[in-house]
């Protein structure tokens, strides 16, 4: 399979881009954006976008081609309690193939809680839920200094008696340099279409999205250092201005470009613990006030090895009221292995 991964990769690319491209050119409503909510430690510590930085269970979900062996036989679980009574879980795992690559199975899970409906006239109806979910199967292999990945999703939506279904793709490949720790990533996401809609006749878009990133690490320091790019495919999707004063031709250049890169810093004092801190200057804009922004923009979190378990937790800032809370825990099923 490994061998001709890369020649899916690039049939998979054209062929769902001319797609994409037919279905855009329609009008469509945003759906399953809750899929680029960053729901486990590492990618939240991170600043929420990354997509050069492995040795994780589930970063793959953010770039298929960090599927690596570093993390294989290691179950995770990931609990995020987010601003308003929304829960997230998320939970992956890695196995070898016998080829020499890597698959990985990860399921998220959104639970925005209970809400109470009314009828056209203001009668109660009872109260409903809201869920969501994507469930991905994603597997990657290594070619001299490329990692090639890919996923396939299928994503989710239920609101109250409304269903809506997807199917998307994620692409990626990773340069690694063969001497120095410098990386440098492309990712293309959420290439595909949907299944169902919540209403028959009813169009929705996906939230495609293209995404180039590197990462170094200089020789003997002890800290990396990632820069993320996205939404490099033009269209504006995620840019949203809070104050009704402004547009986006009054929004400089310099602040449209900063809105779609995201800073990422590893701390590397050992191996068994690590320092995480990012800054998403698109979430810092859009989630200020007129009081201003606090921290909201800025995250960070660790993670440490105790015995036989690694327990990770993260924080991302998104005004003055507060954040979110991301809790993880993961363990090697080869360390409790006793034959």
């Amino acid at each position: 399979m490994g061998k001709y991964l890369k020649y899916i990769l690039v049939f998979g690319l054209g062929y769902f881009s001319m797609v994409q491209h037919k279905a855009n050119a329609q009008t469509s409503r945003s759906a399953y954006n809750f899929i680029d909510n960053p729901s486990f430690t590492k990618l939240a510590g991170l600043g929420g976008v990354n997509i050069t930085s492995g040795n994780d269970v589930l970063m793959f979900t953010s770039n298929p081609a960090l599927l690596d062996s570093v993390s294989i036989n290691t179950p995770a679980f990931h609990y995020l309690n987010f601003p308003g009574g929304i829960n997230v879980a998320t939970m992956g795992y890695n196995f070898q193939a016998s080829n020499g690559g890597v698959f990985g199975v990860a399921l998220q899970y959104f639970d925005y809680g209970n809400f109470e409906g009314f009828d056209p006239i203001g009668i109660s109806t009872g109260d409903f839920g809201a869920n969501e979910f994507s469930f991905a199967v994603g597997y990657a292999q290594k070619m001299g200094v490329f990692r090639y990945g890919a996923n396939v999703k299928i994503l989710g939506s239920v609101l109250e008696g409304y269903q809506a279904y997807a199917m998307v793709f994620d692409f990626g490949v990773n340069y690694h340099h063969p001497e120095k720790d410098l990386v440098f990533g492309l990712n293309v996401r959420n290439l595909g279409f949907n299944m169902s809609t919540y209403i028959e006749g009813q169009k929705l878009q996906l939230p495609f999205d293209v995404r180039f990133g590197g990462s170094f690490k200089p020789e003997y320091a002890p800290f990396r250092f990632h820069l993320t790019l996205k939404n490099l495919n033009g269209r504006e999707r995620d840019f949203f201005l809070p104050d009704p004063s402004l547009n986006r031709e009054n929004v400089s250049l310099v602040d449209k470009m900063f809105r779609r890169a995201v800073l990422g810093v590893e701390v590397l004092p050992s191996e068994n613990f690590t320092v995480r801190l990012g800054y998403n200057h698109l979430i810092r804009k859009e989630f200020g006030t007129s009081t201003g922004a606090g921290a909201g923009g800025f995250s960070g979190g660790f993670a440490f090895k105790v015995k036989k378990f690694e327990l990770s937790y993260s924080r991302m800032f998104y005004n003055i009221p507060g954040g979110s809370n991301v809790f993880g825990i993961s363990t090697s099923i080869n360390e409790w292995r006793t034959f």
